[in-house]
């Protein structure tokens, strides 16, 4: 049955913006698997073909959709920055380069937390809108007074973007299931990890089968700057004593990769 919206044609005041404004709050309602143009324009109450008006198709619209919410990921800013002496919001921050690292991350994760339905289009769609630069410099400006050749920085940018997209994705519930956290459930994938007979799945399978959302982040985002500042030849200032407070991305899905 076709779902057409109740409206007369273009509906007077509705702009691009608006348009994709309303499809992040289907898409944060109700997931993307459930999103279409044709519930989207009963939503504002337009017929279809008025869609078109503002956006070609669905893809240009998902595009815009994570557009927004990359623009809408709050960096740090500091300095001329903050100022308005730069035509570029870098993101650097206050602190040491390590600390601006952990700021950017945690960043990325607070807006995950508020879209975990529609975030995943941010991780996973190609973008080369200004937010996607703007993004790209705000990493970039956290690692600048390390001094490093611009091919690797690229090379630490491209390392850091796989870190954040694989644990957001893991966290989200968009990869492969394994680790659970679940207290209901651990015990019963211990029971199918060990049932492989390998002794070395044995062996961790009781760290296999649960997950900790932000225990993990926090490791894993650690790794990454000590490993950095080992291959800088800086000192590692040793982290954070415990990982940051719970982001509530961890009741959003028991199930998490690994």
């Amino acid at each position: 049955m076709t779902v057409r919206g109740t409206g007369r044609g273009r509906r007077v005041g509705l702009t691009r913006d608006k348009v994709i404004a309303a499809a992040v709050t289907m898409i944060d309602r109700d997931g993307p698997d459930a999103f279409s143009l044709r519930k989207l324009a009963a939503e504002l109450d337009i017929e279809n073909m008025s869609l078109y008006s503002h956006v070609p198709n669905k893809d240009a619209l998902l595009d815009g959709v994570a557009e927004v919410l990359l623009a809408r990921i709050e960096f740090t800013r500091t300095g001329s920055d903050a100022d308005g002496d730069s035509g570029t919001d870098t993101g650097g921050g206050s602190g040491s380069w390590q600390d601006r690292i952990r700021a950017h991350a945690a960043a990325f994760r607070a807006a995950a937390k508020r879209h975990p339905k529609a975030f995943p289009l941010v991780l996973t769609r190609p973008t080369r809108s200004p937010a996607a630069l703007e993004a790209i410099g705000s990493t970039l400006a956290t690692i600048t007074e390390l001094n490093l050749a611009p091919e690797e920085m690229v090379h630490v940018l491209r390392s850091y973007t796989a870190f954040i997209v694989g644990t957001l994705m893991r966290e989200l519930g968009y990869a492969l299931h394994l680790g659970t956290t679940d207290p209901e459930r651990i015990q019963q994938r211990v029971d199918e990890i060990t049932s492989t007979g390998a002794p070395l799945l044995a062996d961790v399978a009781p760290y296999l089968a649960t997950s900790d959302h932000d225990v993990e982040f926090h490791y894993g985002l650690e790794l990454l700057i000590a490993g950095l500042a080992a291959r800088t030849g800086v000192p590692y200032d040793g982290g954070p004593s415990e990982p940051r407070p719970p982001t509530g991305l961890g009741g959003d899905s028991a199930e998490t990769a690994f």
